[in-house]
């Protein structure tokens, strides 16, 4: 009884269990015609080459220009009184443009000295921050 069992089990994997022609076809382990591109494992992340502020007709600009733009996600302006609690002012998506791109914010000026800095928000969801720009609206 045992052989005709361990007789039909086997049968029955035969017949449902078909190995695959290319996996064992020597075609299959041939190189393929077109190399395929190898994955960047270690982008070098978005950074401010330069940043700065004015103030012009009762408006701060700020302007900054940013290296490896494409692997920037989005941009956090944040502003302070104090120059060490930030809060956040905006939101500034990347263009994903390659190498440099320059990017600007605006806001109505206020009546004291603020200080600005960009927070960088990388695809990989690092964050590295920019210098503080310091603005004085009265001079």
């Amino acid at each position: 009884m045992i052989k005709y069992t361990l007789f039909a089990l086997l049968l029955t994997l035969r017949l449902f269990y078909q190995p695959s022609a290319t996996a064992t076809s020597p075609a299959a382990f041939a190189a393929s015609p077109e190399p395929s591109p190898l994955p960047v494992l270690h982008k070098i992340p978005a950074t401010v080459l330069e940043f700065k502020g004015t103030v012009k007709n009762n408006k701060v600009i700020l302007n900054w220009v940013v290296d490896e733009n494409e692997t920037a996600d989005l941009f956090e302006v944040e502003k302070s009184t104090d120059g060490v609690n930030f809060n956040l002012a905006a939101l500034v998506f990347g263009t994903d443009k390659p190498a440099i791109d320059t990017y600007e914010f605006y806001e109505k000026a206020g009546n004291q000295k603020m200080m600005y800095r960009i927070k960088i928000v990388n695809k990989n969801k690092k964050a590295v921050y920019s210098a503080v720009v310091a603005i004085n609206p009265a001079a």
